[in-house]
């Protein structure tokens, strides 16, 4: 992806599709959002992990605690290029989207995997919080071939710990609602913007625990 169009598309599509698995239950969405779109989420036969991998992927997550530390002031993180896009979803909070702004045009930071940089940083309301918003957790994006797994290959961090997501054929609308499963043509008809696969993205709750897990999609105290 090399547009802050297609961008939104992850983020409006995961950020649905994701909360919408969590529940038993859906959570009430807006009539025009629609929760069919084709979802690779393959959780891989479970693999044991080495002592080292743990360590390492203790340290990556420092790393980005560390990195992040400013960014708990939503403020700071505004100031330095994330932008808030898509809605409020209970068990992921707000998305905000690190892009860069040239002369012309507006993208995302770039595919190239940096723990320390973070292409998106997850906020929940709260009052108590500088801005309004209390930092969570965050999210990053990862391009790769699919693995055998239905993970991609050679991912940042193990796949024993970290289960990565994407979808395929979303149109995002005009009104920002998703609908999966149409052909390009169909999906342009209705002035949508079409993407055929979106990458890899994964969460990290280093700043709010979730229950289910540090890599888990969605975190249920999160409101």
């Amino acid at each position: 992806m090399n547009s802050l169009k297609n961008l939104v598309v992850v983020v409006l599509a995961l950020g649905f599709a994701c909360a919408a698995q969590e529940k038993a239950q859906p959570a009430s969405h807006p009539s025009n959002t629609h929760m069919e779109m084709s979802h690779e989420h393959s959780m891989a036969t479970a693999s044991p992990v080495t002592f080292a991998e743990l360590e390492t992927t203790a340290a990556q997550l420092e790393k980005a605690r560390r990195a992040t530390e400013k960014y708990r002031n939503v403020q700071a993180a505004e100031a330095d290029g994330y932008r808030a896009i898509g809605q409020d979803v209970p068990g992921m909070g707000i998305h905000y989207v690190h892009v860069v702004r040239d002369q012309s045009n507006a993208a995302p930071r770039g595919s190239s995997f940096d723990v320390e940089h973070p292409d998106i940083l997850l906020y929940e309301k709260d009052a108590a919080s500088p801005g309004g918003y209390a930092l969570v957790g965050v999210s990053y994006l990862f391009v790769a071939e699919a693995d055998s797994d239905g993970q991609p290959k050679n991912p940042p961090f193990p796949k024993s710990l970290a289960s990565w997501h994407r979808h395929s054929d979303l149109c995002v609308l005009p009104d920002r609602s998703v609908k999966a499963n149409l052909k390009a043509e169909e999906c342009k008809a209705q002035g949508g913007g079409f993407t055929e696969l979106t990458q890899w993205m994964v969460h990290a709750w280093i700043w709010k625990d979730s229950p289910a897990g540090v890599f888990s999609p969605t975190n249920p105290t999160v409101q």
